[in-house]
């Protein structure tokens, strides 16, 4: 991966929370499943395991993240790892690029049966665009990723904060330390073999003897359309505390929305497929650190057409910096997944929320 690209991606998981320290990552937290306990039942014949889902119940078969680092693809089976668990031996750097890349082996007795059966599933691989490589799931591992700050790059490469020249750091340390600063950056992978196709743009992989996802079109919104769904931010609760936080910023432009403070104008896509329609919203204005920065954005699907006369339902309605280049059907219900870099955003048990497989990174943003 480029430098810059890797670099503007990694931008999408930070937040502005102020200039951080090596220890305190900036990154948006993973959704965590809820957990329900009863009392014990009578003994009885034990039932059949569940696969463990990502964070959210998403079955790694309908749906898994892709990762392509240092020329490798690998499929994402948990984005929430029990790493205590499930990891043995030290780290081993697998790249020192932009991330970095550790990898520990897994120990098999810890890790869930269901897991280990997805080795050797046949899985197809999705871009944009819809399919792009199909494979066979290998080997399981953990891998980490993550971005340190510029002080800490150049210690391991021989020089000190103050620039005082330090010995360099070995593979061992740097694998050791990038792995500790990963919190929220690890992932469960199996590396996908006997690839066929080209998978450098692969966003999500499912088994290959399921139904084949169709991407729906993607387009700007016309202008009637772009301005009923601004009439439609509008009415969001988010949308009036963000109002009201930029009327007492001090720097509000009388007669101007805050959606359009110097100059800003929100982004609207249209997402068309499948006999369904949906429409995303973006507004996105003032800086990080600064007086004042408003953020939100929203998905609706459009009811009895995409005409003058259709109706927006909300399903979904955020704060994030998700960037959404195509939407499929992945579900029996047909209910919309929309895919930004190596996030998703669709329904899990509490309505639709963003799920991401995250690269911490150090970062000031001020």
């Amino acid at each position: 991966m480029r430098l810059g690209s890797a670099l503007a991606a990694l931008l999408l998981v930070v937040s502005a929370a102020g200039c951080s320290k090596r220890e305190a990552a900036v990154k948006i937290p993973s959704i965590q499943p809820s957990v329900v306990t009863s009392p014990a039942p009578a003994p009885a014949a034990p039932a059949p395991e569940k696969a463990p889902a990502m964070p959210g119940d998403i079955d790694p078969s309908l749906f898994s993240h892709v990762l392509v680092e240092n020329g490798k693809t690998y499929v994402v089976l948990h984005a929430n790892p029990d790493v205590d668990r499930w990891a043995q031996g030290a780290p081993i750097l697998v790249s020192d690029d932009f991330p970095v890349v550790a990898r520990r082996e897994i120990e098999p007795s810890a890790l869930p049966a269901s897991l280990l059966r997805r080795t050797g599933a046949s899985v197809r691989l999705y871009g944009p665009k819809g399919a792009v490589c199909e494979g066979k799931l290998g080997p399981i591992s953990l891998i980490s990723r993550v971005e340190p700050e510029y002080n800490v790059r150049q210690q391991w490469k021989g020089e000190d904060f103050d620039g005082t020249p330090i010995p360099p750091a070995k593979p061992e340390q740097i694998a050791d330390e990038a792995w500790s600063m990963a919190e929220g950056g690890r992932s469960l992978v199996a590396e996908l073999g006997d690839v066929q196709g080209d998978c450098k743009d692969a966003m999500f992989a499912r088994d290959r003897d399921l139904p084949e996802a169709r991407p729906f079109t993607v387009k700007d919104a016309p202008t009637t359309l772009a301005t009923r769904a601004a009439a439609e931010m509008r009415n969001l609760a988010g949308y009036t505390e963000i109002d009201e936080t930029y009327q007492f910023s001090g720097i509000q432009t009388p007669g101007v929305p805050w959606e359009h403070h110097n100059g800003a104008t929100p982004t609207v896509k249209v997402f068309s497929g499948d006999g369904a329609t949906y429409v995303w919203l973006d507004a996105d204005a003032g800086e990080v650190c600064s007086e004042f920065r408003g953020k939100l954005t929203a998905l609706w699907k459009l009811e009895g057409g995409a005409g003058k006369d259709a109706r927006f339902v909300k399903l979904y309605e955020g704060a994030d910096d998700f960037v959404p280049t195509t939407l499929v059907h992945l579900d029996r219900d047909a209910s919309p997944s929309l895919l930004g870099y190596q996030s998703v955003l669709r329904k899990g048990p509490s309505g639709f929320a963003i799920r991401s497989v995250v690269v911490p990174y150090f970062l000031c943003p001020c």
